[in-house]
């Protein structure tokens, strides 16, 4: 019985996303070892200054509309007491659930969410919504929001081409007009533009990740990270593919 106990908690350690999902079957069938994710660094650019952004101020609730499958919220300090992420597909809440046991999910559009919180997020989230409810979105957001708080938005801006699941790309002058047409009573607080890809990236991307295969070195990778994160995760408005916006509710 005593060599159980060690065993079970070493395989009880190995159980952390994706452990075997790793490895998947295609659409022939086919068993594949690996998985990629060409805007990875992208993605952590912009999660882990949004990350930083509220962590720098005293919140005690976070409310994180369209979240998906729960990964920001699953990156935030445990010393924020209240974290609840919500989102209309039953398919992402699950995931979400499954990979932060220790945050709460819902199956819900936010409107029918009666509690509000310090602070409300929507991560990439905007460029999803059509134009005729942009209005209603931004009151959405407001409403949940205690007096003093914030909203943090994040959205793909027109440095890249919009993608066929998005409705438009972001400047801050288009931000600006819809926040003001919303009429709530926010106040831009904070601008930053995040991630620059510079040629050579783009093209160590295409040589390392392409249809006829992948090659991984994380040596080489980690390098890229690190260079990455103090040279090209903040930028201007000429080169930032993501545009990130901290609103202040007007007292």
């Amino acid at each position: 019985m005593n060599n159980i106990k060690p065993k079970f908690e070493y395989q009880e350690n190995q159980y952390v996303f994706p452990y075997h999902h790793i490895a998947y079957l295609d659409k022939q069938n086919n068993a594949v070892n690996y998985r990629t994710l060409t805007w990875g660094f992208k993605y952590f650019c912009y999660l882990l200054h949004c990350k930083k952004i509220i962590e720098s101020l005293d919140l005690n609730s976070v409310l994180d509309v369209g979240c998906g499958e729960g990964r920001f919220l699953g990156l935030l300090d445990d010393g924020i007491i209240r974290k609840v992420g919500v989102d209309l597909s039953k398919r992402a809440i699950g995931f979400a659930r499954a990979f932060h046991p220790g945050v709460e999910f819902l199956t819900k559009d936010a409107s029918e969410i009666e509690e509000k919180f310090d602070m409300v997020t929507a991560i990439e989230v905007l460029e999803h919504i059509p134009d005729e409810e942009v209005n209603g979105f931004f009151n959405k957001l407001a409403a949940k929001t205690n007096d003093g708080g914030r909203i943090l938005i994040s959205v793909p801006t027109k440095v890249k081409p919009v993608s066929a699941k998005h409705y438009r790309h972001y400047d801050l002058e288009l931000f600006q007009n819809q926040l003001q047409a919303a009429n709530i009573p926010f106040e831009i607080e904070k601008v930053d533009y995040v991630y620059k890809e510079p040629k050579w990236l783009k093209l160590y991307s295409k040589m390392t990740n392409n249809k006829f295969g992948t090659l991984q070195i994380k040596f080489f990778n980690d390098l890229i990270w690190k260079f990455t994160q103090k040279n090209l995760c903040i930028t201007n408005a000429k080169h930032g593919e993501e545009l990130i916006i901290l609103l202040k509710k007007l007292q």
